[in-house]
């Protein structure tokens, strides 16, 4: 079984079994009201998934993160529904924004967390304020390092069964037998070992491969592996290929492919050099699930490709010799405090 495999069992029966009808309530009442989530580090593509999740029903909705957020006006956050979305609910950023959402918008604000543990002071906030729409499903043990993947597979898989009920979680306890395709674009399969060759990537999305793609790109960039570049399918075509083309022995394409992108995925390759190297990660499904799907597949992707070039995701690199534990704790908060939301 696969590294990701060892922890997907655990973390997916968890959420299969976790209570979300207060969760979907909140999320499904009031569906025209305008949403925004927040998320830091490997919550953020989390957020972007909600957004996409909750503009899929018909509503409107936009992932920010905690910094971004502070910039929204209050009456602004006073008209939408708010989602806080943190692991342990502890971090100064979303400490911030929760303090703040509850100041504003106590009725209309809620976060997801993971652990309800002393350390938990969003938590503490919301109920400090009396605001009851503080959600703490039963996961624990996703095993996150430096590089958040257990984290993110759990609120992917808990969002998939708000918004899909009935969905079938177990198909997602273990890695796919081939999660992806390593290959030039005129077909001939590469060995993982090419991987170590690669400088950038650069990741195309469609619908539901969006948030996955946010999501690999924190990965890549977070443990030292390579930069992303994100864009959908249509804006590669609006000039976005020009980087390949100045750097194509050592760039590859990785394509997130749902039933809605097998078209333009096709059509995108045809003008690619036959000597692109291609990651095709594909999902037969087209519902909340393909993105759950999109990310395990693209997970044992990252793995590959840790492997093949010796970095450890648990505990990068760090030759810059920058203190990792320095940076999270800038106190921005001052500042925003300070400049205030924007205001015309």
């Amino acid at each position: 079984m696969s590294k990701t495999g060892n922890s997907l069992a655990g973390i997916v029966s968890q959420v299969g079994t976790a209570d979300v009808t207060a969760i979907r309530q909140f999320l499904f009442s009031n569906p025209s009201q305008p949403l925004v989530a927040t998320g830091s580090g490997g919550c953020e593509s989390s957020g972007d998934f909600l957004a996409l999740l909750y503009g899929a029903r018909g509503g409107m909705a936009q992932a920010v993160t905690p910094y971004t957020f502070n910039s929204f006006s209050d009456n602004a956050l006073r008209t939408a529904k708010i989602v806080l979305i943190s692991k342990g609910g502890h971090n100064n950023d979303i400490i911030a924004a929760t303090r703040r959402a509850l100041e504003v918008n106590p009725a209309g604000t809620a976060s997801i967390n993971f652990s309800d543990s002393d350390r938990n002071e969003a938590l503490k906030l919301f109920r400090k304020a009396g605001a009851p729409n503080a959600f703490v499903p039963s996961v624990h043990g996703t095993h996150d390092g430096f590089v958040s993947v257990g984290t993110s597979i759990a609120y992917f898989a808990l969002l998939t069964k708000v918004f899909q009920p009935g969905v079938d979680l177990g198909k997602y306890m273990e890695a796919p037998e081939k999660p992806f395709t390593f290959c030039l674009n005129d077909g001939t399969t590469l060995a993982p070992s090419e991987f170590g060759k690669i400088r950038s990537y650069v990741l195309l999305h469609g619908s539901w491969g969006r948030p996955v793609a946010s999501n690999l790109e924190g990965k890549m960039v977070e443990s030292g592996l390579a930069p992303a570049i994100v864009c959908d399918y249509r804006n590669h075509c609006h000039g976005r290929f020009i980087w390949e083309s100045n750097h194509l022995d050592e760039t590859a394409v990785v394509m997130f492919i749902s039933p809605r992108e097998r078209d333009i995925a096709e059509r995108t390759r045809k003008y690619l050099p036959a000597s692109t190297k291609l990651v095709l990660i594909e999902t037969a499904e087209d519902a909340p699930e393909a993105s759950l799907d999109l990310l395990v597949r693209a997970t044992e992707f990252f793995r590959a490709a840790c492997d093949a070039t010796g970095v450890n995701p648990v505990s990068p690199s760090n030759p810059g010799r920058i203190d990792k534990r320095v940076p999270i704790s800038i106190p921005f908060v001052a500042e925003m405090r300070k400049n205030g939301p924007l205001t015309l």
